[in-house]
């Protein structure tokens, strides 16, 4: 659990850096589930988070425990659908 935090640390930090210098120039790749990701994402947070991040499956897949222990509420398949998207869209370049 402890790399789980300090990933989710790293991430939000550099989320922060990045965050002012993409500002306003965000928009998701095209792909299935772009909706669903836009509109559960951007319940809590801009979409350039998101955008900016160039993370692995066991990231996402961190990333998404961390924002359902914020509240996040998406059925299952959902989040399969978007952890699919986020890995397919954003994943490693």
């Amino acid at each position: 659990m402890r790399g789980a935090r300090l990933s989710c640390g790293v991430f939000g930090a550099g989320l922060f850096v990045l965050g002012p210098a993409v500002a306003g120039a965000a928009e998701l790749p095209p792909g299935p589930n772009r909706e669903l990701v836009a509109h559960t994402c951007t319940a809590c947070h801009d979409i350039d988070m998101v955008v900016a991040s160039n993370e692995t499956r066991e990231t996402w897949n961190i990333l998404l425990d961390s924002m359902t222990s914020y509240g996040l509420r998406v059925s299952p398949e959902d989040r399969a659908k978007i952890l699919d998207y986020l890995v397919t869209a954003l994943g490693p370049r």
